[in-house]
């Protein structure tokens, strides 16, 4: 059986995180609450030269929930990045020292930032992985570590959704 993407769409972060309404479908968010997620993603992408498919999932996340009603101000997410996916927060110069390449992800978090998600990176992550704390993208916050930041959002009333 082949999916119709004709249904398609992305109200909030165009290029990315395509999503389908379903007439009928159960446990849709309601359009008057309040959701807060954060997600933990941890895992490399699948291809280098192309966005991280947790980052994706993620901004299909931030679409599925305006399709449902859900305004932008009822909804709050944080992606903690950490682990083997560290290196998708880094600027173009010190990604092409890590992966000599440019770094596949970076139109994807800006768009994500401008949809009022919060990219945080463990710095812990960082450090270990030898990278520098001053070559991260524009506008992605350094958490004291992964383990902390997930749990204080927890604490705050945050969902965890790992990717």
């Amino acid at each position: 059986m082949t999916q119709d993407h004709s249904t398609a769409r992305s109200p909030v972060i165009e290029q990315f995180g395509k999503a389908h309404w379903t007439e009928g479908a159960v446990h849709v968010p309601d359009a008057h609450a309040t959701y807060k997620i954060v997600f933990s993603l941890s895992a490399p992408g699948k291809k280098p030269e192309a966005p991280n498919t947790g980052l994706e999932r993620v901004a299909r996340a931030v679409n599925l929930y305006s399709l449902s009603g859900v305004t932008p101000d009822r909804l709050r997410c944080v992606v903690v990045i950490h682990g083997e996916a560290t290196s998708i927060v880094l600027n173009d110069a010190q990604h092409q020292t890590h992966d000599r390449r440019p770094n596949a992800n970076a139109s994807l978090i800006a768009a994500l930032q401008v949809a009022g998600v919060e990219v945080s990176v463990c710095a812990q992550a960082l450090i270990v992985n030898g990278f520098s704390q001053d070559g991260l993208l524009p506008g992605v916050t350094r958490s004291l570590s992964a383990l902390t930041t997930i749990t204080v959002l927890q604490h705050d009333g945050y969902s965890l959704m790992p990717l």
